[in-house]
């Protein structure tokens, strides 16, 4: 596909045709620069439009939406199942996951269009669908101390989906303080990950880290 592009757009100066592997790819220190150039009187932000090869959609999502420094919107083309299931946060549901925490912690998503599997060749055994995902600016991220720390709490909690908070984080305090935080937060104490909204995980993290 590069060299496609490299051969019919190649000689435009508006483009920059760099061929890397995405996920090993440093897209902040390549991007920022050359946005900062631009940027003189008012801060720009670049767009990702992007048809992913739907193996590698997850992690390609996970990489660049931390990245609102740099992008203020992502349209993408991903799987229609994993379309749906990053768009739709609905809890209490089997489809609702850590990565739907991630997801929204870090952008509001909107799932756009379905993409029937015959527009495609060759054509895949699954349906496409375009999803966009507007992407916040640091300032506008929830309040935790540790973007780390925070997101290793929601894995754990969601390793055990069908257990109660107070035994899937017992590994990060004991059951009497985790019951504690719950009830502090107006949550019950037999809660279960898939029980919280996105703020409802916010909460129990700063809770439980006094942050």
């Amino acid at each position: 596909m590069a060299t496609l592009v490299n051969d019919r757009f190649g000689s435009t100066e508006q483009l920059k045709i760099i061929e890397e592997d995405i996920t090993k790819f440093n897209v902040r220190s390549h991007f920022l620069p050359f946005l900062e150039e631009k940027s003189r009187h008012s801060k720009k932000y670049a767009k990702v439009v992007s048809n992913l090869p739907f193996n590698v959609s997850t992690d390609v999502v996970k990489l660049l939406l931390p990245m609102g420094d740099v992008f203020s919107v992502m349209v993408l083309l991903l799987q229609d199942e994993t379309a749906l299931r990053l768009a739709d946060a609905s809890i209490q549901t089997p489809e609702y996951r850590p990565i739907n925490v991630f997801v929204n912690f870090y952008s509001e998503p909107e799932y756009k269009l379905k993409v029937e599997r015959t527009n495609f060749f060759p054509q895949p055994k699954v349906d496409g669908a375009v999803i966009s995902f507007k992407l916040k600016n640091a300032g506008d991220y929830p309040p935790v101390g540790s973007h780390k720390s925070f997101f290793s709490m929601v894995n754990s909690a969601f390793n055990g989906k069908r257990k109660m908070l107070r035994k899937s984080l017992q590994h990060l305090c004991s059951s009497s303080e985790i019951e504690a935080a719950l009830t502090s937060i107006g949550l019950l104490v037999t809660a279960r990950p898939s029980d919280l909204v996105l703020d409802d995980f916010v909460r129990l993290h700063n809770h439980l880290t006094k942050t």
